[in-house]
């Protein structure tokens, strides 16, 4: 969430004032793209998890989950817009800026609106249907990953406009149980 926000401020600083955005944008490219397809994965392996444990008459639920496998196809068609923008944007460096930003601002739109703005609706689920090495599974999580993920944000916040470092964001942990969650 914190690069997320970092990059949507980095955004509005570089549209407004100019200047050399493209070591941000790659940072955040580096982060967003991989950070948010393990996000979506994860959701994915979630829902794979809890529904054979869910009973069909809990029509509600299995329509939970029917709704958020709908949102993850969503965002996974918004992430892989935001990939090809850009690898073009690599290609074109600068002159492919002002596309690259128009896609970006398209992708932050679903992950804040469609991702980010939804609770967790199979909260009550995932507290009483799994358990720790269910979470591991979900997770998927290794040290490389870990090593991996902590230097891409070192590199945003290296990159960082004033006012934008992702460590002066405000993230907001899910409540419950689990890892944190991005509004799935």
């Amino acid at each position: 969430m914190q690069v997320r926000e970092s990059f949507s401020a980095g955004l509005a600083h570089f549209r407004s004032s100019g200047g050399n955005a493209e070591p941000f944008y790659h940072a955040c490219i580096d982060y967003l793209v991989p950070g948010q397809q393990r996000l979506i994965d994860q959701d994915r392996r979630l829902v794979d998890l809890l529904a054979p444990r869910v009973p069909a008459a809990q029509q509600a639920d299995h329509q939970a989950m029917q709704a958020l496998r709908e949102r993850l196809d969503l965002g996974s068609g918004s992430l892989d817009e935001f990939r090809r923008a850009a690898d073009q944007y690599r290609q074109a460096g600068r002159a492919g800026r002002a596309g690259f930003e128009a896609a970006a601002a398209r992708f932050l739109d679903v992950l804040v609106n469609v991702l980010g703005a939804r609770s967790h609706s199979l909260r009550h689920l995932t507290s009483t249907l799994l358990k720790d090495e269910d979470w591991q599974r979900i997770v998927d999580s290794t040290p490389e990953f870990t090593e991996s993920e902590a230097a891409a944000f070192a590199a945003v916040s290296a990159a960082a406009p004033p006012g934008a470092a992702p460590e002066a964001m405000a993230a907001q942990p899910a409540a419950g149980g689990g890892p944190p969650r991005h509004g799935a």
